[in-house]
């Protein structure tokens, strides 16, 4: 019995529907690191073992390591901090900055529709990746993540807005309530023996 790694991978690792695996896909975004091996194949229904024998046989190599966060450190408990720590007080500029840029995304989105379309149409082979831009483009998707945005920027507005003068002058109203608050009656403890 011999082994075709060819014939042995594609055997295994069949997609649900019986379709054709798009190993040049598969290839393209392995080599282009921005996704782990088991994102890719959750993507293309395939296995990531499948995946891996591919990438050894034919050579395969990634350009960058996708994003993660170190097993050694995740599984410590370690609390792992980016090089660029905010100070809590600067959270909310910085996410309304990252906002304002995910609507400005949104907008150049929704002017070059057609144009994105038609190159979805036309540039991507595989049915259910098309399909899955295709819907990413929708109308229904765009207008949840305009919702999305828009209930972010109000939420981040709220919390930074300064107090006005009614709001403090309830707030020290409550503080001085606890103390002097209203008195319950002395409960009267009769003894009947």
């Amino acid at each position: 019995m011999s082994f075709h790694p060819e014939t042995e991978l594609e055997t295994n690792a069949m997609p649900k529907e019986n379709q054709p695996i798009d190993w040049a896909g598969i290839e393209r975004d392995y080599r282009a690191g921005v996704m782990s091996v088991r994102e890719i194949a959750k993507w293309y229904g395939v296995s990531h073992t499948a995946i891996n024998k591919r990438a050894r046989a034919e050579g395969w190599s990634r350009e960058r390591k996708p994003p993660h966060v170190e097993r050694t450190k995740a599984l410590t408990g370690e609390l792992i901090t980016p090089a660029t720590a905010l100070k809590p007080e600067e959270l909310p500029d910085r996410a309304r900055g990252i906002a304002a840029r995910l609507l400005d995304e949104l907008d150049t989105t929704t002017a070059h529709i057609g144009e994105l379309e038609f190159l979805i149409e036309t540039e991507e082979s595989d049915p259910r990746r098309r399909a899955a831009l295709l819907k990413a483009l929708s109308t229904a998707e765009r207008a949840k993540t305009l919702k999305d945005i828009t209930t972010a920027m109000k939420t981040l507005t709220e919390v930074a807005a300064p107090q006005g003068k009614k709001q403090e002058r309830q707030q020290r109203a409550e503080a001085v309530a606890g103390r002097f608050g209203v008195r319950t009656p002395p409960k009267l403890v009769v003894d009947n023996r």
